[in-house]
């Protein structure tokens, strides 16, 4: 049974559409994909809002936007899934069954903000030639690695090797044609082939479809757009104040306001940058990674945006002290004030906070 059986939806066909696929019911994913929607329309000039529909098991969330939904049921989402157990899947079925309704689909990873209007990235989009987010690696930087070792073993019955290997994308941003089908057909077939009897890889769905692109022109999309698939804590934590301040409900005020959300991981000033790096400059390795989040965090500017991300610098540090041993995070933690090895923040008030946050996060471990 193919992607698109059952799948039933009454809308046309457009030339162009941003196409999304969100399901299940955590709230940060939905706020993923309606800040998506909106750095997109923000970008558009004179009323030009491009097609947008959104594949979810929850359309009833996007009422009053501007966007068209198509349900998603269980039955669906668990026949993409595969027999595998490999979720993922649904994303390449996804595509396979929106690209039926535009003659070019960009489908957009909801973990993703328009810099540019879309529509320069459909100019790229031809028979033949395909966006992609970025290009990451080539096989044969990666197949050494202990977790790519499976994955080799198959890619070796298909007569692919080290030396005649193929150029690995990031998926997080894909523009098709609808004349290709026959790139997902294969992607599916090979996701289905390399999940057998497990899996150690999470991106074996963008591999696929690398692997499957690998004899056609694939033009990457991130002087367009920035995926921060990386630094999801820092973006969540901005999109949650900006919704919690302005509401969900879809409006031209909320297209606008969203451009004074940063469109990139807060840092402090260079300045102040500069400055943490001289306070560091006796520390080495772990430690220094450590000082180096908590400070930043502390000397986040007076923003309400770069505010809400103080504690996210600290989570990035709690996670570094979490990796070592316990003799060590105590001599870290034990001392009754600010640690001696590290450098003060140029908040005294932060050095309670600090520390109170950090042996909570320890002790919760």
């Amino acid at each position: 049974m193919s992607c698109i059986d059952s799948l039933v939806t009454p809308l046309t066909k457009v030339r162009h559409q941003l196409l999304y696929l969100v399901y299940g019911n955590q709230d940060v994913y939905r706020r993923e994909a309606k800040f998506s929607i909106l750095t997109a329309l923000s970008q558009a000039k004179n009323g030009e809002r491009p097609a947008i529909r959104i594949l979810t098991d929850r359309p009833d969330d996007y009422a009053g936007w501007p966007v068209d939904t198509v349900l998603l049921d269980e039955a669906t989402l668990t026949r993409w899934q595969g027999t595998h157990g490999y979720h993922h899947r649904r994303k390449a079925c996804a595509i396979a069954a929106g690209m039926q309704w535009a003659e070019k689909t960009l489908f957009v990873d909801t973990d993703t903000l328009f810099t540019r209007h879309p529509s320069q990235l459909f100019k790229f989009i031809e028979p033949n030639r395909s966006v992609m987010d970025r290009f990451e690696y080539d096989w044969k930087d990666v197949h050494q690695r202990p977790d790519y070792q499976k994955l080799g073993r198959d890619l070796r019955s298909h007569g692919v090797t080290p030396d005649n290997g193929f150029k690995l994308y990031n998926s997080g941003l894909c523009g098709v044609t609808d004349s290709d089908s026959a790139l997902f057909e294969e992607s599916i077939r090979l996701i289905d082939e390399w999940t057998l009897g497990g899996f150690e890889i999470h991106t074996i769905e963008q591999i696929a479809l690398s692997y499957a692109m690998r004899e056609r022109q694939v033009v990457e999309a991130r002087k367009h757009v920035y995926h921060y698939f990386a630094e999801k804590r820092f973006f969540h934590a901005m999109q949650t104040y900006f919704f919690s301040q302005h509401g969900e409900q879809f409006s031209q005020r909320l297209v606008d306001l969203c451009s004074d959300v940063p469109r990139v991981k807060p840092f402090p000033s260079a300045w102040r940058r500069l400055k943490i790096k001289w306070k560091l400059r006796h520390q080495k390795g772990a430690l220094r990674k450590v000082g180096r989040d908590l400070l930043y965090g502390s000397a986040a500017p007076e923003d309400p945006y770069y505010s809400v991300c103080r504690h996210e610098w600290w989570e990035c540090a709690s996670r570094e002290i979490l990796r070592w041993d316990e003799s060590q995070q105590k001599k870290l933690l034990s001392q009754k004030s600010w640690p001696q090895q590290l450098p003060r923040p140029d908040k005294p008030e932060d050095e309670k906070v600090i520390m109170n946050y950090l042996k909570k996060r320890v002790a919760a471990r």
